[in-house]
């Protein structure tokens, strides 16, 4: 394997929130330290900022194996993620085939969030079945036994269409104690909630999440009438609870978020939910573009990084996956933030406009190259 060393960079640290300008040595697929006069294959990161591989903690990976699956490598490479979490593509029933498949043979590191309904979202035609009375119990914590290195969290969906009004807390309150019992998270998708938000929000654990958080679909969102940011969603945060973007094309309100974001209510994640239907197509297109969307919102561009490293590295405790530190694994990302005028909207038909872009340069995954733009280097 090569021994590369990245220069003139600027090295972004997410454990110091900030960059320090430095060269970096990459070997047998980890940081080394640099060894003045050895050979190394130079790249010369000048005017990029090298951080740790980006992690998209929500994404549907199980490419043919559901009608949302999208091909791994391609959506992450480009992007320069190395680590991505499948927010529940599969259940208990077709896990193992996920496992077996794509997951087999895909480069990028794919971490799962168990969907409580045991088909998992094999299909767009009709939803999954997330009654408690059909939730496979047994058979959810035999995976987790048996996969304990893969398997991060619960996932579930309180929609409208998806659930019923009145089994929709019993859903939601059986699969937090069952996350409980296995000592992991859950995730909670809630476009067009079918339950109270604030009463959702106070159901959750500190570590559990909120997923699509600015959504604005239905009369319950985040906000008040007002546009204030409700009592309940604060309070959860306070708790602990977690608000991820999980931008995705239907649950993503372009005014939701810019009010909230306006009183200070910042993502703790920004994921893409990154499907089919919005790959590399507007209004989602890839997780740059939805971080050069909070640029544009005024988040700083040490918050947006940490929103795609260290906070999601900490929730999956793996930590290593957001440290440049010398022996830690060689998952890189260099990125280049441009002048560039860009348009975002919304399904709903909400308009901004931006004038920076986060462009990937070149993706290092266990220290080999594995995307590089044509001009870079």
């Amino acid at each position: 394997m090569n021994a590369f060393l990245i220069k003139n960079g600027a090295v972004y640290h997410p454990d110091r929130h900030g960059c320090i300008r430095e060269d970096v040595a990459v070997e047998n697929g980890r940081i080394a330290q640099v060894e003045p006069g050895k050979s190394y294959v130079e790249i010369d990161a000048q005017g990029c900022i090298l951080t740790p591989g980006l992690i998209d903690y929500h994404v549907h990976y199980f490419h043919r194996g559901t009608e949302n699956g999208v091909s791994p490598d391609t959506a992450s490479f480009p992007c320069g993620i190395t680590t991505a979490v499948d927010g529940g593509s599969c259940g208990a029933a077709n896990y193992e085939l996920y496992r077996q498949s794509v997951m087999a043979h895909s480069d990028v590191r794919i971490l799962n969030f168990l969907l409580m309904a045991s088909g998992g979202q094999v299909t767009d035609r009709y939803p999954e079945r997330l009654d408690a009375e059909y939730f496979d119990k047994d058979k959810i914590r035999h995976l987790f036994g048996r996969y304990p290195g893969n398997l991060v969290g619960l996932k579930t969906r309180m929609s409208r269409g998806i659930i019923c009004p009145d089994k929709a807390e019993q859903s939601l309150a059986e699969t937090v104690d069952l996350a409980g019992e296995l000592g992991c998270p859950v995730a909670v998708h809630v476009t067009d909630p079918v339950m109270d938000l604030e009463k959702l929000a106070g159901i959750l654990r500190p570590g559990d999440i909120v997923c699509h958080c600015y959504q604005g679909k239905g009369t319950e969102t985040i906000l008040n009438r007002d546009g204030t940011v409700r009592a309940g969603i604060l309070e959860a945060r306070k708790r602990g609870v977690l608000f991820d973007a999980s931008n995705g094309r239907n649950n993503y309100d372009l005014e939701v978020c810019r009010q909230a974001l306006a009183q200070g209510f910042v993502p703790d994640i920004i994921s893409s939910d990154m499907n089919t239907c919005g790959l590399f197509l507007q209004p989602l297109h890839s997780l740059p573009r939805i971080m050069s969307k909070y640029l544009a919102l005024g988040m700083a561009l040490e918050d947006v990084l940490d929103a795609v490293t260290l906070t999601p590295a900490r929730l999956l405790h793996r930590e290593e996956l957001a440290s440049m530190e010398v022996g830690t694994t060689a998952d890189l990302a260099v990125l280049r933030v441009v002048s560039k005028d860009l348009d975002y909207s919304d399904m709903a038909g909400h308009r901004m406009k931006g004038s920076q872009a986060i462009v990937p340069q070149m993706t290092m995954k266990g220290g080999k190259i594995v995307y590089c733009q044509a001009d870079f280097n």
